[in-house]
């Protein structure tokens, strides 16, 4: 279980299982996201996205900037001003770090008429 299921509460998780699935198993494909609310964690949601897993994706680049744009529409669309992403699919995906990051900056400056910070 992640530090942020752990520390929003067992409610989290009941949260994302009632995420409709797209097909058996998933309900939130890679590079896409989902919304819920964030329960005990200081925020009013979280926003859930799905990075690929570097050496399997065919095209990790363009997943990981899916990731980051359709969190961050998402959150326009909530009308969220401030978000915090954490480096999504560096660690057990095996993303190299410098690339996700141009690729994080790139979707985040995408908004920024429309949220103040990320």
């Amino acid at each position: 279980m992640s530090a942020i299921h752990q520390a929003a509460g067992p409610q989290l998780v009941q949260a994302c299982r009632e995420v409709p699935e797209v097909k058996p198993g998933v309900r939130c494909p890679t590079g896409e996201a989902r919304i819920t609310p964030a329960f005990e964690l200081p925020v009013s949601r979280v926003i859930h996205t799905v990075g690929p897993i570097y050496d399997m994706d065919r095209k990790p680049e363009v997943s990981l900037k899916n990731a980051y744009e359709n969190s961050l529409k998402v959150a326009k669309e909530n009308g969220i001003q401030y978000v915090a992403f954490p480096a999504i699919s560096c660690g057990i995906f095996r993303y190299p770090p410098k690339e996700a990051s141009n690729i994080a900056i790139s979707a985040a400056q995408q908004f920024s008429a429309d949220i103040k910070e990320v």
